[in-house]
């Protein structure tokens, strides 16, 4: 009885040094979602101007306040979204110093966010950004960050429709199969609505869809969804 429970221990000790060592990647897109947003985080040292970094917004704050909040102009000001404390740390556990931040993505249509913060309970403008507007709807003056306009991915659109977008040279006939049209690849033609990028929008129920592009008799992948499946004849799928 001892062997085998010595043995069993011995398995369970070893699959726990394993999976310590194993270095588990992000799968599903809220995983990848997830591990940027952490990442941005980690890169976080001492207050600064506001940027923005893959599709996310970053603000900081000096650690003195006791507390901070962001508004936006893109939900009128009526939400104020606290602020976090990130801690560093030396070698010894012994923390050093800390930075005040919020990090959040913003909707796809806007090239520019205007925002304001509360800081100790007033509401002023960022002393961190010199860029800073009158408005007249607010009557006061507002801080505003420049944003680019994601590029568009495939992604189920507000009047219900889905939006496949390919992206590859230009001038080439692109066209989308899967399990909404029984893989017919000649059903749908994307169109290029700019020089390398093809798009199709098509009317689908709520549910879960396997696809691809095809260009000739070649079937590709959609490079920007990370999601993968793999259908029982061997092919992959987004």
């Amino acid at each position: 009885m001892k062997k085998y429970l010595c043995l069993f221990l011995f398995l369970i000790i070893s699959f726990s040094i394993f999976a310590a060592d194993k270095k588990i990647e992000p799968t599903t897109s809220k995983d990848i979602a997830d591990y940027a947003r952490s990442k941005i985080i980690d890169q976080i040292e001492q207050p600064c101007p506001p940027y923005v970094q893959d599709g996310y917004l970053i603000f900081t704050a000096d650690k003195s306040a006791r507390f901070v909040g962001i508004a936006f102009g893109f939900e009128n000001f009526r939400i104020i979204h606290p602020f976090q404390r990130l801690s560093h740390y030396e070698t010894d556990g012994k923390p050093v110093d800390s930075v005040l931040f919020y990090i959040t993505q913003y909707p796809k249509d806007l090239d520019e966010v205007s925002y304001k913060l509360v800081i100790d309970g007033l509401w002023t403008t960022d002393p961190l950004n010199t860029r800073r507007s009158f408005d007249k709807t607010t009557n006061s003056m507002l801080s505003i960050i420049a944003v680019e306009k994601p590029a568009p991915v495939t992604e189920k659109e507000k009047n219900g429709k889905v939006r496949f977008v390919y992206y590859g040279t230009s001038g080439q006939t692109i066209r989308l199969g899967g399990t909404f049209n029984n893989w017919d690849s000649y059903m749908y033609e994307l169109t290029e609505v700019s020089p390398g990028v093809y798009q199709i929008e098509l009317p689908l129920p709520p549910g879960v869809y396997y696809y691809n592009f095809y260009n000739g008799i070649n079937a590709m992948i959609d490079m920007q969804n990370s999601e993968r499946a793999y259908t029982v004849d061997g092919r992959t799928a987004s």
